[in-house]
């Protein structure tokens, strides 16, 4: 799991080959105010959703990934993530390859967030997490979500 703000994305452009493009598209789409909606950015390779809600109670139910890495971003309003290790986490629903997701519940450690405006995460299929917590009533959330394969 990284956690950063967007004025150092160039740090971690070397994690990824894919990671300049989907920082590139998050710059683009803050610009040009972009809409909620799914964008393709490199066909199944790097794609984004725009989203925008106000976060969800705590809850026990984290997602993790297997092809995917997420890059969550804030572009307007605060919100809580937690991230656990895979490892102390315990399967709620068996892994889905279609939309490439399964959901665990997790006693170990976890790491909690604040992300705020200008904020983003990296989960790697290792870091199982659970975005979009209300951080407090009445905040709305913008958030681009791009997905990056790993291979």
């Amino acid at each position: 799991m990284v956690v950063d703000n967007i004025k150092n994305k160039e740090i971690y452009y070397g994690l990824h080959p894919n990671f300049k493009k989907a920082f590139d598209f998050i710059e683009k789409a803050l610009k040009e105010n972009r809409e909620v909606a799914k964008y393709e950015i490199d066909g199944k390779n790097v794609y984004a959703f725009i989203q925008e809600y106000e976060g969800k109670k705590p809850h026990e139910k984290f997602e993790g990934h297997k092809n995917y890495i997420d890059i969550q971003f804030i572009a307007s309003g605060k919100e809580i993530m937690e991230c656990a290790e895979i490892d102390g986490c315990k399967t709620m629903t068996e892994y889905n390859p279609e939309k490439d997701v399964a959901f665990y519940t997790c006693n170990g450690i976890r790491t909690k967030i604040e992300a705020k405006d200008g904020d983003f995460a990296i989960f790697f299929p290792n870091d199982i997490h659970k975005p979009g917590i209300k951080f407090a009533d009445g905040i709305k959330v913008k958030k681009i979500v791009v997905k990056v394969l790993m291979a």
